[in-house]
């Protein structure tokens, strides 16, 4: 081949020629869409994609100058071959060149900076980057300088406003709430905090309440050098108070010298109306439904919500927040009137706005609550769409994939909240039921401990650790918990779980008690009722007359809470259980089978329907079904210590059981 023959044929073909066109073009090209991508609101990685195409159509370019000759007479210069084939170095030719040469340099320098900068390149591992180059900000917990302590409400309040709207901002990475509010209260130094959240700039100020006016100092760090970029005081009055975040954030953008797309100028400038008095009653609300999940918490969160949607009856937010509220309590208690309120502030939520977060996530609980799994998902799944750390939709997609058996999920979904929000108490407590109700008591045991370090005063963790120490045999240490948690709160569960350990050890009179204590802060909890029926059935005393009674009234609030939720696998095998005490054969058998259809792989759906079975004389199929719940997870040592199988005892397979786990 005749290198200068070919060089020349470039030439005479007008390919030099097309590669200068093509990549002036892709620069040009580029240049506007660097600018103009972000205005419409287009990702980072779209520019790197039309680069790619760009590169990608270069070559193909060249081919189609070399085929499809266009240097008919008259066009095409004058062909500067010598007749040796050398090539003839004209000045138009070197200008040509040199052209050609410092494109090509500068696209290429283009193309290598902007995969760079992505970190990972258009198809590196996570798929397309969404840029490492944006800024990353925590807004730290304001501090409350106003003489009343009750004011927290306020100033967290503010700082959590400033840190949701800028979140909805995609041009902004912004630390969870829970990872910044970690500093409340802590002298640190602000570039540590930096260091720590991965954050280039940090968000802090305070809020002062006083004579109905509020005034609010922010300060926006640089972290790399501790310096001040920005600093300003905001003041109000009360009832126009709530519009200093949105100052706050604009400033915020304004001193970062962000380029905001058409969307995030939008969610700044438009900003809903909010009558002031609803929106602080809100804040309060709010409060109270992040503190301890304790009734009167939940109680008081309820207040306030309702006054905030008396206020103002189109305040969305306020009536997902109401009914939150609502089906926390209902877990709790299980009194069908809170899961009948909650019901209804869902439904009027989302016919005022039907994509807000805060409506999303109170949709997927409530369709969690009521069995409704694939509703939920949906509704959890728009959630994290828009904010993919958030905690209380990453929690409530793992309490959901937990109902419906996926634990690996659910535990996956756990972790990955507590990842998010290394400090979010809920998704630690979630965490570790499961790890509980999967008997892996071991592991949960950590997960409990760390609550009691973030909420030393959350009795619903101390009897979980005691009820995991009580199952690993720990029985002093489970003393020392469930004390602690009844000294806490006298709540329900406390007084069940402690009636339970009570029950394994023959104690029957004393577990009575506790279990007519926890009836009595719960009164429409079946499973509460059937343990105190458990409790009289074998007492040997007059108390014995009162079990059937009581397994009529636990069969009443099963049935009830079946007409909530029919995917209740276990109810329907503590169903079950009842009615075998009762010996109606018939409707246990039928309940039974439900139970197994809908969770075929749930120890405590095994375990049930085995006691079951050993009530109504069904020795084979009972030895079956606690085989398979021993094998599932469910604690060996409790089988023997549990009456309801004595009727197994002395049995070779029940020994064999017992003793090979």
């Amino acid at each position: 081949m005749d290198i200068r023959r070919f060089l020349a044929d470039l030439k005479t073909r007008g390919v030099y020629r097309v590669a200068a066109f093509y990549l002036a073009g892709c620069w040009a090209l580029l240049q506007v869409a660097d600018v103009a991508f972000p205005l419409v609101g287009l990702p980072d990685w779209a520019i790197s994609s039309l680069l790619m195409a760009a590169a990608i159509g270069f070559p193909i370019a060249l081919c189609l100058a070399w085929l499809f000759d266009l240097t008919a007479a008259g066009i095409a210069e004058t062909d500067a071959v010598s007749e040796d084939g050398s090539i003839l170095l004209t000045p138009a030719r070197v200008v040509e060149i040199s052209v050609v040469a410092t494109l090509a340099l500068l696209v290429g320098y283009l193309y290598m900076e902007r995969l760079s900068t992505t970190g990972r390149g258009l198809f590196g591992e996570g798929g397309p980057a969404v840029g490492d180059e944006r800024p990353a900000i925590a807004v730290m917990p304001f501090a409350n300088l106003s003489n009343d302590p009750s004011a927290d409400y306020l100033a967290d309040g503010v700082a959590e406003e400033i840190l949701n709207l800028l979140s909805s901002l995609g041009e902004l990475d912004v630390a969870a709430r829970t990872s910044s509010f970690y500093y409340r209260g802590r002298d640190v130094d602000l570039r540590e905090v930096g260091k720590n959240l991965a954050v280039s700039h940090v968000l802090e100020g305070s809020v002062r309440r006083a004579e109905g006016r509020v005034r609010v100092t922010a300060h926006l760090v640089d972290t790399d050098s501790g310096f001040r970029l920005w600093s300003e005081a905001f003041d109000r009055a009360y009832d126009d108070s709530f519009r200093i975040q949105d100052d706050v954030a604009r400033q915020v953008v304004s001193n970062l010298e962000l380029m905001l797309s058409e969307r995030s100028r939008q969610i700044l400038e438009d900003r809903p109306e909010l009558n002031p008095e609803a929106y602080d009653y809100y804040l309060r609300g709010r409060e109270y439904l992040r503190a301890s999940p304790g009734a009167e918490a939940l109680s008081n969160a309820i207040t306030l919500f309702s006054r905030a949607s008396n206020v103002d009856n189109g305040y969305a937010s306020a009536w997902a927040g109401l009914c939150d509220a609502y089906l926390e309590r209902y877990r709790l208690e299980f009194d069908p009137g809170d899961f009948a309120l909650g019901e209804t502030s869902c439904e009027k939520a989302l016919s005022l706005s039907g994509n807000a977060p805060a409506v999303l996530v109170a949709l997927g609980n409530l369709y969690q609550v009521s069995g409704r799994v694939d509703e939920a998902e949906e509704q959890f799944s728009k959630a994290l769409e828009q904010d993919p750390e958030s905690s209380a939709a990453l929690v409530g997609m793992a309490r959901n994939y937990e109902s419906d058996s996926r634990n690996e999920l659910a535990e996956a979904t756990y972790l990955k909240a507590i990842q998010a929000q290394p400090n979010y108490w809920r998704a630690y407590i979630g965490m570790g039921g499961l790890l509980y109700r999967l008997s892996r008591f071991e592991e949960a045991i950590p997960y409990y401990e760390r609550i009691t370090s973030l909420v030393p005063d959350d009795a619903q963790a101390f009897n979980g650790l005691a009820a995991a120490h009580y199952l690993l045999g720990n029985f002093d240490r489970a003393a020392e918990a469930f004390a602690r948690s009844l000294k806490l709160e006298p709540n329900a569960l406390a007084y069940a779980n402690s009636g339970s350990a009570l029950f394994f050890l023959g104690r029957y009179d004393e577990a009575i008690d506790m279990y007519r204590q926890a009836i009595g802060l719960s009164p429409d909890d079946h499973a509460n009722w059937g343990a105190l029926g458990d409790a009289y059935y074998f007492s040997e005393d007059e108390a014995h007359d009162l079990a059937e009674p009581t397994y009529t009234k636990a069969v009443l609030l099963a049935d009830e809470r079946l007409l909530i939720n029919p995917q209740d696998a276990l109810t329907h095998a503590m169903l079950a259980h009842y009615q075998a005490r009762l010996a109606d054969r018939d409707s246990a058998l039928e309940s039974l089978a439900a139970a197994l259809k809908l969770a075929p792989e749930d120890m405590y759906v095994h375990y049930n329907c085995a006691i079951a079975l050993a009530t109504l004389g069904d020795r084979e199929d009972s030895l079956d079904l606690l085989k398979r719940a021993v094998e599932l997870g469910y604690a060996s040592k409790l089988v023997r210590l549990d009456a309801g199988f004595s009727s197994l005892h002395g049995l070779t397979a029940f020994e064999q059981i017992v003793n090979a786990m």
